[in-house]
């Protein structure tokens, strides 16, 4: 869960590996959006909610998802850098497919949308707990158009979106998350930032604003939900973050679970959801609040365990992940199409072709 032209230069950013701070980050991330779930969902079924864990919960609502929609943005650089039909075919694989696959799982298990048939488009506009998935397609999807633009343009027409459309929309909260994504790109485009940042120093300059804002959506919930103008403390908060993780010493048992966590973010992410929902409308919901929410939190986790094991075995894996015929088709189809609009020293210039030398 999980791109701009410029090349990325600092080191905790280098291609090639796996990187450890930001599947830690990305990890503690899904982890907040579990322990959230775990007690919203009862609460979605009827079952009330005790003020501390929603105090709680509101603390941390602006840095969940936009961290990891920060992080998503990340590594649009590197992913820009492959061809078009390579690029696209990868995006419907690993976010199209995904969406796809579990907005069904989810109609199947719990979602039902009365006066909605299945067949209509707003069954599947950013449905239930999935907009994320949504959310970040549209994001690779509209990139390579964009690309050419200033950095800072499509974090500004993000802001736009948010504070121009109707609050509350969907399209309002669309552009509210562009923003991080496309920050999270400008951030990865600038060199050695990632690196200043895993500094003590970082750590706390960042993290005082953001325990403030934190503190502050709790008495004002409501208004500071998706409101454009608390972006860049949420960066603040993931900043933070990745400064406390990005240090190279930050290691030990819980970073490692933490990791695991985000090295497999879209199983836990897709999967968590239908499980706490059966559960939540199950016989243990006339129970004990913190009871139900506690095997909502183990469920998930379980489940989220066990098919991050599986995730590159079939069938498993199509849970997650297109057929490779189906990603085979699809670049095929979108070279099919860039090609026909390619000038003709653009073909002229395509792998496997020559120019004539021009002599002196």
């Amino acid at each position: 869960m999980s791109h701009s032209t410029v090349p990325v230069d600092s080191h905790v950013l280098a291609t090639g590996r796996r990187l450890g701070w930001m599947d830690t980050v990305r990890g503690t991330a899904i982890l907040l959006l579990l322990l959230w779930h775990a007690n919203a969902v009862p609460e979605f079924f009827g079952t009330s909610m005790p003020d501390i864990v929603r105090s709680a919960n509101a603390f941390f609502f602006p840095y969940r998802m936009p961290t990891l929609m920060l992080l998503s943005g990340m590594l649009l650089t590197r992913s820009l850098k492959k061809p078009l039909p390579v690029y696209y075919a990868g995006k419907l694989a690993m976010v199209l497919w995904p969406y796809l696959v579990w907005v069904i799982i989810a109609k199947i298990v719990f979602l039902e949308q009365p006066g909605v048939p299945w067949w209509h488009w707003h069954a599947w506009y950013a449905t239930s707990y999935l907009w994320f998935l949504f959310f970040i397609g549209v994001y690779y999807a509209a990139a390579p158009l964009l690309k050419r633009l200033p950095p800072w343009a499509p974090i500004a027409l993000g802001a736009a979106a948010g504070v121009l459309l109707e609050q509350g929309s969907m399209e309002q909260r669309m552009g509210y998350f562009a923003v991080f994504f496309f920050a999270g790109s400008w951030i990865a485009s600038s060199p050695g930032l990632i690196d200043k940042l895993a500094r003590p120093r970082a750590a706390i300059l960042l993290g005082i604003p953001a325990l403030a804002f934190g503190a502050a959506s709790i008495i004002w919930t409501e208004s500071l939900h998706y409101s454009v103008w608390g972006a860049p403390l949420s960066i603040a908060g993931a900043l933070a973050l990745v400064a406390v993780f990005a240090r190279p010493h930050v290691d030990g048992p819980v970073a490692q679970g933490l990791q695991f966590l985000g090295r497999s973010s879209i199983v836990f992410y897709v999967s968590h959801f239908p499980i706490m929902a059966m559960l939540s409308r199950s016989l243990l919901a006339e129970g004990s609040f913190l009871l139900l929410a506690s095997l909502n939190l183990a469920a998930a986790i379980l489940l989220g365990g066990l098919l991050a094991m599986y995730k590159s075995t079939r069938p498993v894996a199509w849970l997650f992940r297109a057929p490779h015929w189906i990603t085979g088709a699809t670049r095929s189809a979108v070279g099919f199409v860039t090609t026909r609009f390619e000038s003709p020293a653009q073909r002229d210039r395509a792998p496997g072709k020559r120019l004539p030398q021009v002599s002196e």
